[in-house]
């Protein structure tokens, strides 16, 4: 799905297939991990090499939906968190791939944080921190040309911010920029061929990692919010 975004195929009519050779995959190729493990990396039409970026993703969604159904059990919530949250992991990993925050992945997200948002009982918290939240990004970006944040962050950074709610969205935003913190740091000491203090560094997948701990730990955010406040 992430490889074809932009591509001029739809993400959602058209049959997978190998992007080498174009033949469509049969069921057995279409199952996560075990078919890459048993076709031993290679297309089976005609031997070229498979993207290891495939069994990668699904490693990722698999230990999401391990990590939500943890947090959840068996039930409405799982499919709930596990769908939104997944959306959010399609947002990071285009953006780490494309450096953009792709809309229709958003939008997806953004669906499943305004139901949340409308769930709960702070609406007038959570949306006035959520448009401040969203604000900062938008005049970091304005600001900066683009240098520090880009368009796309504001409008991610609205969606996640309603999706946890408030003030679990304060700690996410605090815990987004530790983090980018921590890597601007790693990438000033250990500088590699891809990466470096001059790169261009989506903020996307850290705000997307924020989002997940905050919510998943949503139990010590808020009560370390209540001994603060």
């Amino acid at each position: 799905m992430l490889l074809r975004k932009n591509t001029g195929e739809s993400i959602v009519k058209n049959s997978s297939r190998c992007f080498s050779c174009g033949e469509k995959l049969g069921p057995l190729e279409m199952i996560p991990i075990l078919s890459f493990l048993w076709q031993k990396g290679r297309c089976r039409s005609c031997g070229s090499k498979i993207s290891r970026q495939y069994p990668a993703v699904e490693l990722l969604a698999g230990f999401l939906a391990l990590m939500v159904y943890f947090k959840t059990g068996v039930s409405f919530w799982w499919f709930f968190y596990f769908t939104a949250l997944d959306a959010l992991l399609l947002v990071a990993l285009y953006d780490l791939r494309a450096k953009i925050i792709d809309r229709h992945f958003l939008y997806v997200f953004g669906v499943f944080a305004l139901v949340g948002f409308f769930l709960r009982k702070n609406l007038a918290g959570d949306l006035a921190s959520s448009f401040f939240i969203a604000m900062v990004f938008y005049l970091m970006w304005r600001f900066s040309g683009g240098r520090w944040m880009g368009r796309g962050d504001a409008d991610l950074a609205f969606f996640s911010a309603l999706f946890l709610g408030w003030p679990q969205n304060l700690f996410m935003i605090f815990l987004a920029f530790w983090l980018g913190g921590i890597l601007g740091a790693y990438l000033l000491v250990f500088k590699s061929g891809r990466w470096g203090l001059k790169s261009e560094i989506p903020f996307g997948p850290i705000l997307a990692l924020a989002v997940f701990l905050i919510w998943y730990f949503s139990g010590f955010s808020a009560a370390f919010y209540g001994i603060i406040f």
